[in-house]
This record gives structure tokens, C-alpha cells and sequence, in this order.
């Protein structure tokens, strides 16, 4: 009867470990919904025109989310986020810096100042950022959370992770075509 109970907990335990998880991923559908709406509105009420406008007004409102989310679990972000970037485990330095620099990337992006600057560092550090998480997750096989999105919603470095990096540095290598 004991053994009953025991399995009977487990299971338990672990059923509400994947229901977190998939209210982990709605509140992270959110996330990204409300995003896309704050680029389409900014878009559609500024003198915006093309593809590339768009994507700009995307970019800076992406930005400025998730360098809020680093800024809100900061203490945690940079202790985890060595675990995965490769210049943050090279500097601490690095850590501490990158949602200041996440956030001052965004502020160019959305007053539409330093295009190519703001483009080629974009580049930079998602690449960066993108490496990292293949290493970590697909080579090395490491199973950690996304330091990305702070304490507010937590998810495993994952697809959704090396996705976010990938999509901000095709734009801005876009970005930086077009220039």
C-alpha cells in the first residue's frame, strides 16, 4: 500500500510539473502576442511604410520585453545566464551588462536612430547568443532554464530559445542588407 501511495504522488507531482509547463508556454504565447500587437500598433500610428519599418518597431518592442524580464529576475539572470552564452562565460562582466545592453539596443531601434550600429551589434550578440544555446543544448546536451525571461515565466533553454536569437539576427542581417 505504501509503494501505491508513493507512485500515486509521483504522479501526481509530476502531472502538475507538465501543466506548469504548458502554462509556462501559454503565458509565453502571451508574451509574444502582445508583443507583435505592440509593433502593429506602433507601425500602423507612426509615418511607418514596408517590411522593414515593421521589423524595426518589432525588434525594439522584443527588446525592450525581454531586457524588462532580465531586469525584473536580474540577480538570477546573471547567475544563469554564464551557463549558456559563451562571452558571459568568459566575463561575469558580460552578464551584468547585457540586459543594459539589450535595453539600449531597443531604445535605437525604436527611435530609429544608429541603423547600422544598432544592427551589426544585434548581430553580434544574438549570433553570439545562438551559438550558445546549440552548444549547450544540442552538443553538450545540457538540460537548464532560459535565463531570458527572468523569474517571470520559466522555460528550458530550448527550439523556442536558438528561434528568438535566430529571428532578431535574420533581421537585423535584413536590416543590415538593405542599409
Amino acid at each position: 500500500m505504501e509503494h501505491q501511495t508513493k507512485h500515486k504522488d509521483h504522479t501526481s507531482s509530476h502531472h502538475e510539473e507538465a501543466e506548469s509547463t504548458t502554462g509556462e508556454y501559454i503565458k509565453f504565447t502571451l508574451i509574444i502576442v502582445t508583443i507583435i500587437t505592440g509593433a502593429n500598433i506602433l507601425y500602423f500610428v507612426s509615418d511607418s511604410a514596408g517590411a522593414m519599418e515593421w521589423m524595426r518597431w518589432f525588434m525594439g518592442v522584443f527588446m525592450l520585453t525581454f531586457a524588462g524580464f532580465k531586469f525584473a529576475g536580474y540577480k538570477m539572470f546573471v547567475s544563469m545566464f554564464p551557463m549558456y552564452d559563451l562571452l558571459a562565460k568568459r566575463t561575469q562582466a558580460y552578464a551584468y551588462a547585457y540586459p543594459f545592453i539589450e535595453f539600449g539596443i531597443a531604445v535605437l531601434f525604436l527611435a530609429d536612430v544608429l541603423p547600422t550600429p544598432r544592427s551589426v551589434l544585434t548581430v553580434l550578440i544574438m549570433g553570439l547568443g545562438a551559438i550558445g544555446i546549440v552548444k549547450t543544448t544540442y552538443i553538450q546536451k545540457k538540460r537548464i532554464h532560459c535565463a531570458c525571461l527572468g523569474n517571470i515565466i520559466k522555460l528550458p533553454l530550448s527550439t523556442v530559445s536558438l528561434a528568438e536569437d535566430v529571428a532578431m539576427l535574420t533581421m537585423a542581417i535584413v536590416m543590415l542588407a538593405a542599409s
